[in-house]
């Protein structure tokens, strides 16, 4: 029990708030929501891949700009919806390099910033594959 309440305390410590899984197929899109409080709206919010949140090992993929406005970067883009208290990140031409943890961030100067851990699998799409041979193979049995 006593072990319990010290990893709760500590998620709390280090703004930890929650997690979640998300899964994309190779080549394709993922659109990944990440929820805020209404007290974060002003803050800059980030999105950064690495083990841990709270080290130097979390590298920003991209962060926030200007509110309610896309930001780009390469394959991902981020929207912050302050009327909705989320931010919306997507990443595009996934690949299995992609895969691993991520880190929805709320970028706050005096307290520990706010964490959501996202857990993203990319799976080898097997469709696209399939449909490009069929239709070479379709293509050579009518030509």
């Amino acid at each position: 029990m006593r072990i319990l309440l010290i990893v709760i305390l500590l998620s709390f410590m280090t703004g930890c708030l929650s997690s979640f899984k998300v899964t994309g197929s190779s080549g394709g899109t993922v659109i990944i929501y990440c929820h805020y409080s209404t007290e974060d709206r002003s803050h800059d919010k980030y999105f950064c891949l690495g083990q841990y949140s709270y080290s130097l090992s979390c590298e920003d993929q991209i962060r926030t700009g200007l509110k309610n406005t896309w930001v780009h970067s390469g394959r991902f883009s981020l929207y912050d919806n302050t009327g909705g208290n989320y931010f919306k990140v997507i990443i595009r031409q996934l690949t299995r390099q992609d895969e691993g943890t991520y880190w929805c961030g709320v970028d706050k100067p005096i307290i520990p910033d706010s964490y959501t851990k996202v857990e993203l699998e990319v799976k080898k799409d097997d469709c696209c594959e399939k449909s490009v041979y069929n239709d070479c193979c379709e293509k050579s049995v009518t030509d």
